[in-house]
């Protein structure tokens, strides 16, 4: 059945649970506030929508709420269970206070430091999620919650995604109950609200093979980074202004859309004026479209703003002890390419720099090659190496030939003194 959104109020659900407003609802349950003989005050989440997709996302949402270790900066779980209708349901904490996008509507600019504070709470909200390899990937003002002394909750886990498999191996292993998390549910689904996704969001529904798919812990990053900017500046960075007139013209909008975020170019990303610079760099780190180059979760975010707030320093775009995966395909075709140059320099009448070739490196096992011990390339071998300039590296020969003329000139000097102090005795 179509279940209607007040058909359980003033019903008690099995755990003494009676439902008595409703509060909202999202694209799969329907939220409530309840009380019980033992919490005056507590928030009850019925999924309505029992698509088999559905299930499975709502399941994953508890199994990972109810597993969680506390946090005070996350929605705390208090039970779950199945109405007798068959609608499964989960009790959490009931958060007095107000979402941040209304907190926004009320004062468009934040202060600075204040901004600070609350995405630090915010970070601090993902560290058990991340800890796990479990991505939010639907972190907006929507879904964090403001108490009325300005302490954050984060909310809604419906679209979390186990991105470095860890849930699915304890699972496969029985260290962990059920099957949850053993299915794709992401193939061809745009998941996230899309003024708040990472680019890779917006790509990863195309790919066909799951282990190439990029949304990560460093996803909830970018979102963050998002938020951060919205605060301090009272606009969105990328605004999304569908057309409502049909669902064709909506589609062909969110297309354009897509498109548009998906060809991010960082270097057009500016800082805002009333934003001091060192904290920009850090913003923008987290917004880079290239995920590698963020920072890699919410923890290390937080690492650098409270860097930030203690010495006033920023970041650099990317920090040189951090371990890198560099693409060396173009480069070892460049060796090869070199190695036949110099093939060629030796036929020719003037004699080739002297340098040791270079085969082809292995980088199977060595992660960053080190070519400090590799004598200094002449013209052959950097001749298809961009960016250094013919004109850097000189042919030798000419420099040999001038040391030995001086030493020739010194010789006949020392003769022509010797002779003339010899003709001056006699």
């Amino acid at each position: 059945m179509t279940l209607d959104r007040n058909y359980y109020i003033g019903k008690v659900l099995p755990g003494g649970y009676r439902i008595e407003r409703f509060v909202g609802s999202g694209a799969f349950a329907y939220v409530y506030f309840a009380r019980s003989s033992t919490r005056p005050s507590c928030a009850v989440k019925i999924q309505y929508n029992l698509v088999d997709d559905a299930k499975i996302r709502f399941g994953r949402e508890i199994k990972v709420l109810k597993g969680l270790p506390p946090n005070e900066y996350l929605v705390q779980y208090y039970s779950d269970g199945m109405t007798p209708e068959g609608y499964p349901y989960l009790v959490m904490e009931f958060v007095d206070g107000m979402t941040l996008k209304e907190a926004l509507k009320q004062r468009v600019v934040w202060p600075v430091n204040e901004c600070c504070q609350l995405i630090l709470q915010l970070c601090d909200a993902f560290s058990g999620l991340h800890q796990l390899g479990i991505a939010h990937r639907d972190v907006k003002p929507d879904n964090i919650m403001l108490t009325k002394n300005r302490r954050v909750r984060l909310m809604d886990l419906g679209l979390i995604k186990d991105a470095q498999g860890l849930l699915k191996f304890l699972e496969s292993e029985d260290i962990m109950n059920g099957r949850d998390f053993a299915e794709n549910l992401d193939k061809g689904v745009l998941a996230g609200t899309p003024e708040y996704m990472a680019p890779e969001q917006f790509s990863d529904p195309s790919l066909d093979d799951e282990l190439m798919a990029k949304t990560d812990t460093w996803t909830d990053v970018y979102s963050l980074g998002l938020i951060f900017y919205e605060m301090l500046t009272g606009t969105k960075l990328f605004v999304f202004t569908p057309n409502n007139a049909s669902q064709a013209e909506y589609a062909r909008s969110l297309l354009n859309y897509l498109k548009f975020r998906t060809s991010q170019n960082d270097a057009e990303l500016m800082a805002p004026p009333n934003v001091p610079y060192q904290l920009w760099t850090i913003i923008a780190r987290s917004l880079h479209a290239d995920p590698t180059l963020r920072q890699r979760n919410a923890q290390e975010f937080a690492d650098d703003l409270r860097h930030y707030l203690t010495t006033g320093e920023g970041v650099m775009d990317q920090d040189s002890d951090k371990t890198s995966a560099i693409d060396l395909s173009n480069f070892s075709e460049i060796l090869k390419q070199n190695a036949a140059n110099m093939q060629n320099a030796a036929t020719m009448s003037l004699p080739a720099p002297s340098v040791t070739p270079l085969a082809t490196p292995s980088y199977a096992s060595v992660p960053t090659p080190s070519y400090a011990n590799v004598p200094p390339p002449g013209p052959a071998l950097m001749q298809n190496v961009p960016g250094v300039p013919m004109d850097y590296y000189e042919d030798e020969s000419g420099d040999n030939n001038t040391w030995l003329w001086l030493i020739v000139i010194g010789l006949l000097l020392v003769v022509v003194i010797i002779l003339v102090l010899v003709l001056y005795v006699l």
